[in-house]
């Protein structure tokens, strides 16, 4: 290992380069997203992530050797400086739509989807395109990081729980166990009749449904398609076959669960088997997806590993340091291309730039409090964390009082506190009673926006919706601080309309034992009987959640460029317009000096070498690529006599120069092989 560093310790130092340049940029949002993988169990899979995105990096190293190695061919006969300028509009791209993402209520989500694009463009800056499109599946697979929406998973969640209890029932009815089937209210629930006056429920909930398990096997999938050397309508029947088998492994897990409850006691079944059922599940099911794709569909998974078969001239061409043998196209596996210093530059300006820019938007994903929130007495007691007045709108003077702690939806939604205060007005004047609801998690996702508690989440279940939305919008909170509120008003079937203003924070926050780094999601509330006229209350809102997002003193951006939403927009635009028209005016450039050189060609080449091109196009009409032992071949057969070898290497030396044709590097089971494409 130590011998391997010394002999490639720049390449190594320059790959953990190109990974900070990545961690400058998003590494808020990774550690989020890694927080929340220790945290939260529908996202534990995160965790894997980075082991495969590393696999299958490492599975396209022969590849991007040999396009580099490739390269030194054509450098020599021009440079080229378009990629870069591409790779420099691609990486605008991905800083524009983070910075308009940090104005939105879904900041993690924007910033997440912008790092593939951001790694896009670092990878057309410091390589090309050619390796871009060697790499771009591993670029790709980084999507799987974006946290998939809430609405998402409890609405395919409650299907699949709906569908698993359902068929689960059937099977114990079937086996004449003593259970009923309820789902009038909340998930649906297998409820088992005992010695005991009243029946044992089982509520098939979110995690019990077999969504988490499923996120899972689609991302481990998804690198079996990119892993597995198939065709394309294999993959999809493997994934296919994964998600049955899934259901399937998860409707007996249920159907156990229920039956070892019944045979031996509700306290063996949950706490003895249900704690590693999941688990069970997952692994399992993989292994039973991996076995139907090996035995039936035929896909090898793993392929092994690749040697193409050498010519009689490659130990030739192998002792004269060549990377490629240039008779049959094959890797003679020798990188010998050193670092340029043009990389260094490349790879030192991004570093710079990045971290410029970083240091210049100020975009954090969560407004950060500056200083912790004391809580050493307990949370009933911490009235501290909002001012103690507000005046509204009116002058009216309000006062601050804790109302009450729901212990009960603490446990259900995984929080560390769920508090209810609100401010009083003068009890001299009627003015409206404004509740401030806050929620206190060490997870982003135990704190559920109010459209997944009051729609998604019915909805999952098989219910009516509770409320019907009447507006629904972004706000921005304080004007320095990229702090955006939803604005929600929905009507309730009780005749209320409740108008509601919510944010999302980070704090820290002293229990006088430890100070730890929490999420917080605070929650100012009108009810009103008056559905027409809710508008009247925006306002007071307004003043209110910005009175509380400046007391809790929020971290502020002064970031050194500002910019409006619409100029990003505008910007946004105009760079996707770039790099359209930079392509295009590139092929047009490229297919106008190509039909003049064919004009030229036809005139005044050689009666050989015409001769020459002619045959390689009849070759290239029945492949895509070819070989120079087969134009070899070809040649020798037309002319019906023996032409040098060294002869014919110069010859399409020229006709690339000319641009009827250009050297290239296909992946043949991720091994590199070089090849000619004709472009005439």
């Amino acid at each position: 290992m130590v011998g391997y560093l010394r002999v490639y310790y720049q390449r190594v130092f320059s790959a953990i380069l190109v990974v900070a340049i990545v961690f400058i940029v998003y590494w808020n949002d990774l550690a989020i997203v890694a927080n929340e993988a220790l945290q939260n169990e529908a996202f534990s899979h995160f965790l894997l992530i980075p082991f495969f995105v590393g696999f299958l990096f490492y599975l396209k190293r022969d590849m991007v050797k040999g396009i580099l190695e490739a390269e030194n061919y054509r450098k020599k006969i021009k440079t080229e400086y378009l990629d870069e300028l591409v790779g420099l509009i691609v990486c605008l791209v991905a800083f524009l739509i983070y910075w308009y993402g940090s104005y939105t209520f879904y900041p993690l989500e924007y910033h997440l989807l912008t790092l593939p694009i951001f790694v896009t463009g670092v990878t057309l800056i410091l390589f090309n395109l050619k390796v871009l499109k060697a790499l771009i599946l591993p670029i790709l697979f980084l999507l799987f990081l974006i946290p998939p929406p809430t609405e998402f998973i409890y609405t395919i969640g409650g299907a699949m729980a709906n569908f698993n209890t359902a068929a689960s029932y059937s099977i114990l009815k079937t086996f004449g166990l003593p259970v009923t089937l309820s789902s009038s209210y909340g998930p649906p629930t297998i409820e088992l009749a005992t010695s005991s006056p009243e029946p044992v429920p089982f509520s098939i909930g979110l995690p019990c449904s077999g969504i988490y398990s499923f996120m899972a096997f689609s991302m481990f999938a998804a690198f079996l398609a990119f892993v597995a050397a198939t065709p394309l309508i294999k993959k999809v029947w493997m994934f296919i076959t994964g998600f049955i088998v899934f259901e399937i492994m998860n409707i007996i897990r249920i159907t156990a669960i229920v039956s070892i409850a019944h045979w031996l006691g509700e306290e063996v079944a949950m706490v003895m088997f249900h704690a590693v059922a999941g688990l069970m599940l997952i692994f399992v099911g993989m292994l039973i997806t991996l076995f139907v794709a090996d035995k039936f569909l035929k896909i090898q998974t793993f392929p092994a590993q690749h040697q193409q078969v050498p010519c009689l001239e490659c130990k030739t061409n192998q002792a004269s340091s060549e990377s490629f043998c240039v008779h049959c196209g094959r890797f003679l596996n020798a990188f010998r291309t050193k670092i340029s210093q043009r990389f260094w530059m490349k790879l030192s300006l991004l570093l710079l730039g990045c971290t410029v820019i970083m240091l210049s938007i100020h975009t954090p994903t969560f407004a950060i409090a500056q200083d912790p929130v004391g809580i050493s007495s307990g949370w009933e007691n911490a009235t501290n964390v909002f001012p103690s007045n507000i005046v509204d709108t009116q002058g009216l003077n309000h006062t601050l009082r804790f109302l009450y702690r729901d212990r009960y939806f603490e446990g259900l939604a995984h929080q560390d506190a769920s508090l209810m205060y609100a401010y009083f007005p003068p009890s001299t004047q009627p003015s409206t009673l404004i509740y401030v609801d806050v929620g206190v998690a060490s997870s982003i996702a135990s704190l559920h926006s109010w459209e997944v508690c009051l729609i998604t989440w019915r909805t999952s279940q098989g219910l009516y919706s509770a409320v019907t939305i009447v507006d629904s919008r972004d706000i921005q909170l304080l004007e320095d601080v990229s702090l955006i509120a939803r604005y929600l008003v929905f009507e309730s079937p009780e005749n209320y309309t409740q108008v509601t203003l919510y944010w999302y924070e980070k704090a820290m926050f002293n229990t006088g034992i430890t100070v730890e780094q929490k999420y917080v999601r605070i929650s100012l509330i009108i009810l009103t009987r008056e559905s027409t006229n809710y508008q009247q209350f925006e306002e007071k809102l307004l003043i209110f959640g910005r009175e509380i997002a400046s007391y809790w003193k929020p971290l502020k951006n002064q970031s050194l460029v500002s910019l409006g939403v619409p100029a990003q927009q505008l910007l946004l635009g105009l760079s996707i317009v770039s790099v359209v028209s930079t392509k295009a005016v590139q092929y047009s450039v490229d297919s106008r000096k190509k039909n003049n050189n064919l004009k030229i060609f036809k005139n005044f080449a050689p009666d050989k070498e015409k001769a020459m091109l002619e045959t390689i196009r009849d070759l290239a009409k029945d492949k895509r690529v070819v070989e120079t032992s087969e134009i070899y071949a070809a040649i020798e057969k037309s002319k019906g006599n023996s032409v040098k070898f060294d002869e014919l290497s110069d010859a399409l030396m020229r006709l690339e120069e000319y641009g009827f044709m250009k050297r290239d590097v296909i992946s043949v089971k991720n091994k590199p092989k070089l090849v000619w494409r004709i472009h005439i």
